[in-house]
């Protein structure tokens, strides 16, 4: 039962509504009131084409200067471990600089972003909609999913800028994976554990977390509380299993 001092979110009034540009705004500087309208127009192709430019214009600047190189190192450990053979090395290291490689890359870059946002969709569609017994329809959430990726932007950002520093993507950290001794290759505890650290509870990985149960709670009208709280933590179980099977995954020993 909701009362009097629990934090409501207020639905939008049934005349109000936002441009994309000030929406845009609103979820870095306001997120708590960035969603009046939403339901009527909401114009989620904007922030997900942005996240599609960031995402291909970012790849094509560290593709050859960061992503081969960590390929060919993989290549490397690969042929140490017998399971490449070394005369094949050459050809696999012309194939994976061509430009058709990099094309493949950036059309993976262009699926994948909205897949992504398909899929992290579900969790404030379950969270807020099916366990706090909201109405919420899924097309809404995937409208606040697309607008709450413009803030996981800024972690984009600095992963490129890292890997373009480093010359590599292995190593690379926007969060308390930083505090992890650092290992070439990195053990499966490691990769697995530096992945919860980064995308699970970073700082980055936190705020996109809360902006999109804010969302979720005003298109909803839930209580902001409740959402955040219901929203992380199926965020923090769903991250966690990721973190698990990707340090299975990891070639590190």
């Amino acid at each position: 039962m909701t009362t009097l001092n629990e934090p409501v979110a207020s639905p939008a009034e049934p005349g109000e509504t936002m441009s994309v540009w000030g929406r845009a705004v609103a979820v870095f500087a306001r997120p708590a009131r960035a969603w009046a309208g939403l339901e009527r127009k909401p114009r989620w192709w904007f922030p997900l084409l942005v996240s599609v430019l960031v995402s291909v214009v970012g790849t094509l600047l560290v593709y050859q200067r960061a992503i081969v190189p960590s390929q060919l190192a993989q290549m490397e450990r690969q042929v140490e471990a017998g399971q490449i053979p070394a005369e094949a090395t050459a050809g696999i290291e012309e194939q994976l600089a061509s430009p058709l490689s990099m094309g493949f890359g950036l059309v993976a870059v262009v699926v994948t972003v909205p897949f992504m946002t398909c899929l992290f969709a579900l969790l404030p569609w379950i969270t807020a909609g099916f366990v706090l017994g909201r109405r919420f329809r899924y097309k809404d959430a995937f409208a606040v999913t697309a607008w709450a990726g413009l803030v996981a932007i800024p972690g984009q950002l600095l992963t490129f800028l890292l890997a373009w520093i480093n010359e590599s993507m292995t190593g690379v950290h926007v969060g308390f994976g930083a505090l992890l001794p650092a290992e070439d290759p990195p053990s499966k505890l490691v990769a697995g554990l530096g992945l919860f650290l980064d995308q699970g509870i970073g700082p980055l990985a936190l705020w996109y977390v809360v902006v999109l149960a804010l969302g979720a709670a005003a298109v909803t009208g839930g209580d902001r509380r409740r959402v955040i709280t219901a929203v992380g933590a199926g965020w923090l179980v769903v991250m966690a299993v990721v973190a698990v099977v990707a340090g299975l995954l990891a070639p590190g020993a």
